[in-house]
């Protein structure tokens, strides 16, 4: 039976994980790693730390009865986070800039004049989220950068590219459509690079690696000649980790972000939403309408930055079933994502100040803003054909949040016994790509299912919660 070897790489950890060709888990290992915050926006990561983890996680599994049965191998990222290197040496540059960061938003400014013609082109809305700013802020402020532009040794790109540099014996930078896409500098019409965002953003297009679909040939694996099939965004290859997922369903995805997508047959704009690509192999795409909630993770480690998160995950659910009439939350943390698009709300909370609201009311309150940013972008991606949504990530396994979410959208709430869901939809498309039609899809999965109950407290906080965020967005944009 073949195998499949999946490095999943996230914002808190690395990851690798060996699947069968059935979608069960044979083995995998895991090194957490660090993250820098600062002040004025600036959110980094360390790219040999990222790097060395993940070498450190194949080195685990490497003496695995199961890893000389691999046959082919994904690599999924961070799909904002961008990192300078050296082109001859594989030398990082710069840091690892996080896809939360901001630093360089007021350069954004002037772009936004030409705001649909570049949601045409790219399917994005003008944010410091996305990597075209980045790289732009690092061609200007980083002297590494600089010298190796002239040098002609530059490459800017997402993190995707800086490890497959490492690990692949790729012969040249290489990146896939979705990563690129995330830059903002990738026209998801054509396929392309584009001319017109790469002279918008004032970046020499040099620095850009080679683009090609997600399911292509990326490389052996260093030390072990184990084809890289497959380069893909974490939340684009969560979409995929029950297979295809069905036309009624809306999936959603809480990480240190939160994301609600639908798959769609083809490219559909949407004035509030993202839209982009979900997958592409030659000579075919699959795209996506997505929601971003930009604080989900991140606004509960904003919250409990000195508490141990094994601690926490114990008391959140005890919270949450004995506190039912939390203070409201303005969470924009790391920025409003959409459909509010803003990122120069201040976090609060409505009617009293913090200093007020004891810590298990703050954490409830915290879960519930989630729930409301997510529950604004379900009613966007609803149509009269949804019936369920379908959860993963680390903070669906609090039930007090599913249900909230049921409660709220008056959907049921399906979340999976799955861990791993980033990592399992691309041991999926793997095995699709691989062919391997003889060898049925069944990974060893329960399923809970939340069932919506009338919460009338519940929808009054959230019209207050969205009353509270029109009202900002207006004046900010006076």
């Amino acid at each position: 039976m073949a195998h499949f070897l999946v490095i999943d790489q996230g914002t808190h950890a690395s990851r690798c994980i060996i699947f069968n060709a059935a979608g069960q888990i044979q083995a995998k290992s895991e090194h957490s790693l660090s993250i820098y915050r600062q002040d004025n926006g600036f959110i980094e990561q360390n790219a040999e730390e990222i790097l060395h983890s993940v070498q450190q996680c194949l080195d685990q599994l490497r003496s695995d009865p199961a890893f000389p049965l691999i046959t082919a191998a994904a690599l999924i990222t961070q799909r904002s986070t961008i990192v300078a290197y050296e082109q001859r040496s594989g030398a990082a540059l710069s840091a690892a800039i996080s896809w939360q960061d901001t630093r360089a938003a007021a350069s954004l400014q002037p772009l936004h004049a030409n705001a649909a013609e570049i949601k045409s082109i790219t399917g994005l809305v003008i944010s410091p989220h996305y990597g075209a700013s980045k790289i732009n802020w690092l061609l200007t402020h980083n002297k590494q950068c600089q010298q190796a532009l002239q040098a002609q040794q530059l490459i800017i790109a997402p993190l995707a590219s800086y490890l497959l540099r490492h690990l692949s014996t790729a012969s040249r930078p290489l990146i896939d459509h979705v990563n690129a896409s995330r830059t903002q500098l990738f026209d998801i019409n054509t396929l392309q690079w584009s001319q017109r965002m790469i002279n918008q953003f004032k970046i020499d297009q040099s620095c850009l690696p080679d683009v090609r679909p997600c399911v292509d040939s990326f490389g052996l694996l260093k030390q072990d000649n184990i084809p890289i099939n497959l380069l893909n965004g974490d939340q684009n290859a969560a979409l995929f980790a029950n297979a295809m997922p069905s036309d009624d369903a809306i999936l959603v995805n809480i990480g240190t972000g939160a994301f609600a997508l639908t798959l769609t047959a083809k490219l559909q704009q949407h004035p509030k939403l993202l839209c982009g690509l979900a997958l592409s192999q030659a000579g075919q795409a699959r795209y996506l309408l997505e929601g971003t909630v930009n604080g989900a993770g991140a606004a509960l480690d904003a919250l409990f930055s000195e508490t141990d998160q094994t601690l926490l995950f114990k008391q959140l659910p005890v919270w949450l079933e004995t506190i039912t009439e939390p203070a409201v939350y303005i969470n924009s943390i790391s920025g409003l994502g959409s459909p509010w698009w803003n990122s120069h709300i201040t976090p609060h909370y409505l009617q009293r100040a913090s200093d007020q609201i004891d810590l298990p009311e703050r954490a409830v309150s915290v879960i519930e803003s989630i729930v409301f940013l997510l529950q604004n972008n379900i009613e966007l991606l609803c149509s009269g054909d949804n019936r369920q949504i379908i959860i993963s990530g680390g903070l669906s396994r609090l039930d007090g949040l599913c249900q909230k979410l049921a409660d709220l959208s008056q959907l049921d709430v399906r979340r999976y016994d799955n861990t791993e869901a980033s990592a399992s939809g691309a041991a999926w498309i793997l095995a699709q790509s691989e062919d391997q039609e003889n060898t049925p899809w069944q990974p060893d999965l329960k399923a809970d299912c939340f069932m919506p109950a009338k919460q009338p407290l519940l929808h009054q906080r959230y019209r207050l919660f969205k009353q509270e965020l029109n009202r900002l967005c207006q004046n900010d944009h006076k």
